[in-house]
């Protein structure tokens, strides 16, 4: 069985003509610029005439609908020189950085893992993970419909292509099938219950809803030997935010943010097996 993480051949340059290494840093530019959008369009902070579809993008500052020309992933920006051509207001760095960030994971994705099913899964659930992350951060905002998303993503490449089914489905006896679905269950129900012991004590909600079905989701994907271990690193990070982040006087932690950052460390980790230096599993 090829895993995300038994999955080894690193492919050369010489593995893509020059045509598909365009194509392919179109569209992860794209992606990028979509996700900046989308980040804008979910926030709480917008009209309810704002949604994904309409209107046009436009400027925050002035509304002005951008040209087509402008649209264009990081040449619109450069053209612009990262300012609105009607009100003269800086376009935030936000954008260009997100493109190019989705260019360089794109590109480090297809390197690692060819033109396969294995590269579009990874590179879908970072994209999910990026618009939770940012909008948990800046928000304290989980969509419920990007949740739900990533929990059909995580489904669907463990249930029908294995891709992130690991050694403890075996240990456990647990099917291909079963292990995302006992990995939601388990990140679901692991922080309701401790909301619920915490709103015992206490009288209020220590965890957001939307923060329960993220790391079902997160279960979803990794399965549930691995939750502990990311809760584990994930309050790790959000220690460091509470002590480093401005907004920490607000006594709130972006605890999705955290847990995705969580995620993406033990990735890294059970990728390029360091755990084999620091546990067994």
């Amino acid at each position: 069985m090829i895993s995300v993480y038994s999955f080894t051949h690193i492919n050369s340059l010489d593995s893509f003509t020059s045509i598909e290494l365009i194509l392919f840093s179109i569209i992860f530019l794209s992606f990028g610029s979509f996700a900046s959008s989308l980040i804008f369009r979910l926030s709480p902070n917008n009209s309810k005439n704002i949604n994904i579809v309409f209107p046009r993008s436009f400027c925050p500052n002035c509304k002005n609908t951008l040209k087509i020309l402008y649209l264009i992933p990081l040449v619109g920006y450069l053209i612009q020189k990262g300012r609105c051509q009607k009100c003269n207001k800086k376009i935030s760095l936000f954008y260009l950085f997100s493109e190019i960030l989705f260019l360089l994971t794109g590109m480090v994705i297809i390197f690692l893992y060819g033109k396969t099913v294995i590269s579009f899964f990874v590179f879908f659930i970072f994209f999910l993970f990026f618009i939770l992350f940012f909008l948990d951060l800046r928000f304290y905002y989980l969509p419920f419909s990007i949740n739900i998303m990533l929990i059909m993503v995580g489904l669907s490449s463990n249930y029908f292509f294995n891709i992130f089914v690991d050694e403890s489905a075996y240990l456990l006896s647990i099917s291909k099938g079963l292990f995302g679905f006992y990995g939601l269950v388990l990140g679901y129900f692991s922080l309701w219950l401790i909301n619920f012991i915490f709103k015992i004590f206490s009288k209020k909600d220590g965890i957001g809803g939307g923060d329960f079905i993220l790391f079902g989701s997160i279960g979803s994907i990794f399965g549930p030997i691995s939750l502990p271990i990311i809760l584990f690193i994930g309050s790790l990070f959000g220690c460091l935010m509470y002590i480093f982040l401005k907004n920490a006087s607000k006594k709130e932690i972006p605890l999705g943010s955290c847990l995705i950052l969580g995620s993406f460390a033990y990735f890294v980790i059970k990728k390029f097996e360091l755990f084999n230096h620091l546990l067994v599993l």
